[in-house]
């Protein structure tokens, strides 16, 4: 199969998002614009209303699409004053000179505070930028923002909300069937500092997720999501929602979904 070596530049560009510090946002008496909708309000300097008009559209329908996604569509998490914050800077420039991020950056998220800092006219914003930073967001929210996870579930959830997510998919299957995938165990054990392939983790991670929601269903999730939040340890909760002994099982099952046809 071969790889796209344009989304391999994406992937790698994301990857950097959560990597990097960011100085505090420009305070909100210098934003000269504020936009609000039911789960959004969003801070921007010099756009059209056309412009913003879709990034509302497109705000909404990526939470509309994480909440259904991941089985959360009775938690309604950000309305009133607890919608999420979106800092819209009008080119890259000024995104990088205000918040000090390295320079290849193109998103940067807050998660326990619900920003999201970025810039418009970008190819990656709607498609990939966005559902993947507000996965983050939306995830954490649930199971908790200071629960000790592996990064594989976080990039994974995150990483399934993006639009070409089903490249992702089939990038994980071909790594497994020619056996370059990590295992379990090992991919367990990586942390933002120690990622040293984004290519094959974010995708190994997103396929972990993706299988499974398809093979036990939303509402095992939901309750794996639960049991995360209110457990100490992620593999009991692993245990005791899907009935897996341990990581070797769960690679075990998720290996053979991947190699069946």
């Amino acid at each position: 199969m071969g790889i796209n070596n344009k989304r391999l530049v994406n992937w790698v560009l994301l990857s950097s998002l959560l990597l990097v510090p960011l100085k505090a946002y420009a305070g909100k008496d210098t934003w000269n614009n504020i936009e609000k909708s039911k789960h959004f309000i969003i801070y921007y300097q010099d756009a059209s209303s056309d412009y913003i008009n879709r990034l509302v559209r497109e705000a909404e329908r990526c939470y509309r699409n994480i909440t259904t996604y991941l089985g959360f569509m009775r938690f309604d998490f950000w309305i009133w004053d607890n919608r999420c914050k979106i800092f819209l800077y009008p080119d890259e420039e000024t995104y990088l000179g205000a918040t000090g991020v390295i320079s290849w950056s193109r998103g940067h998220v807050q998660i326990a505070k619900k920003e999201i800092s970025t810039y418009m006219w970008q190819e990656m914003l709607f498609d990939t930028i966005l559902p993947h930073e507000m996965g983050h967001i939306i995830f954490r929210e649930f199971v908790g923002y200071n629960k000790a996870l592996p990064l594989w579930l976080d990039e994974g959830v995150a990483c399934m909300q993006e639009y070409e997510s089903k490249e992702r998919l089939a990038t994980a299957k071909c790594l497994v069937n020619l056996k370059l995938y990590t295992h379990l165990d090992d991919l367990s054990k990586i942390s933002d500092s120690s990622v040293i392939i984004p290519f094959i983790f974010y995708n190994e991670s997103a396929s972990i997720v993706d299988f499974l929601l398809r093979r036990f269903g939303r509402n095992k999730f939901v309750d794996f999501c639960r049991s995360l939040r209110d457990q100490p340890d992620w593999v009991q909760s692993l245990r005791g929602v899907y009935r897996i002994k341990n990581l070797d099982e769960l690679e075990k099952l998720w290996v053979e979904d991947q190699t069946e046809n």
